[in-house]
């Protein structure tokens, strides 16, 4: 006989309550190959009070993929080539703009794309004219980028530049602004525009990946052009070792979200459930407290 067992998770500022179906009835640990489906009621929410936010002295351009995307939006669980979720249904999405807001008071906040994220995109391309590639986009006079002096802008791409092959290239790509037919060409077209439209003293915070195993790409696997989610990292720090006013957000290594745990924490192997939202946010808050004063 198949038991409800209601867990009430509780986070700062908001709960939600999780009803999980189990196949051992009531007992004190539940091993996620255990557990069925689960159901997220309606989340109740307290606003934060602006007095206890940390003021920021800048604006702020959130720039992302689809997990970017996801906030406030509704997400559905399901398999991905390999990986195999023990949860059905969907859930709304509280995601890194509204976690990020609950904590820090920016002058404006902008958050360009579809739905306030570019879902499926890479930084790089696989032509020079891909219109999946965000450096592209970059160009485009009608992309509804803001152009704000002195911003914050977040750059989180690099799992799409893997899952979509994109040719690493050199350093030698960056440096000569190639173009964005290469990973390291395209994180320059991308910076150039950034600072033509915040300027020289704009502030980048950019991220590695969090861990993956969806639609056969995994944290550790190479992709179709030999690449790993680590080469895409690595080139990235390169990029910003060369510059000044670059942060680094490292989520793959500080979220705590591992391989073993991503059953738990995403809804596919790759965008976060609510509770991996929670965990994934944390490095970024720790790197937007450095930044309060600047």
């Amino acid at each position: 006989m198949k038991k409800l067992l209601a867990l009430l998770l509780c986070l700062p500022a908001y709960s939600q309550s999780m009803l999980v179906n189990t196949t051992s009835g009531n007992t004190t640990a539940y091993p996620t190959n255990e557990i069925e489906s689960v159901t997220f009621t309606e989340e109740t929410t307290e606003p934060v009070a602006t007095s206890s936010k940390i003021q920021m002295k800048r604006n702020i351009v959130f720039l992302g993929h689809s997990i970017w995307r996801n906030d406030n939006y509704f997400v559905k669980y399901q398999n991905s080539g390999t990986f195999v979720t023990p949860f059905t249904g969907t859930f709304k999405g509280r995601g890194y703009q509204t976690l990020l807001q609950e904590v820090f008071d920016f002058p404006s906040v902008y958050s360009p794309g579809p739905d306030g994220g570019y879902s499926g995109y890479s930084l790089g391309g696989t032509s020079a004219t891909d219109s999946k590639s965000i450096a592209v986009v970059a160009q485009q006079s009608d992309n509804g980028w803001p152009n704000v002096q002195n911003a914050i802008w977040t750059i989180d791409f690099i799992t799409n530049d893997f899952k979509r092959n994109v040719p690493l290239g050199s350093f030698s790509d960056y440096k000569n602004a190639t173009g964005p037919a290469t990973f390291y060409g395209a994180v320059r077209q991308l910076y150039d525009k950034i600072k033509a439209l915040s300027g020289n003293d704009v502030i980048i915070v950019f991220a590695n990946a969090t861990k993956r195993n969806n639609s056969n790409y995994t944290s550790t696997s190479q992709n179709t052009v030999g690449c790993t989610l680590a080469d895409y990292e690595l080139a990235l720090l390169t990029c910003a070792a060369f510059n000044t006013n670059w942060y680094f957000v490292d989520q793959n290594r500080l979220s705590g979200i591992t391989d073993e745990n991503l059953p738990a924490v995403t809804a596919d192997g790759l965008h976060l459930n609510n509770l991996g939202y929670t965990m994934a946010v944390r490095p970024w808050i720790d790197v937007l407290r450095t930044l309060a004063d600047k």
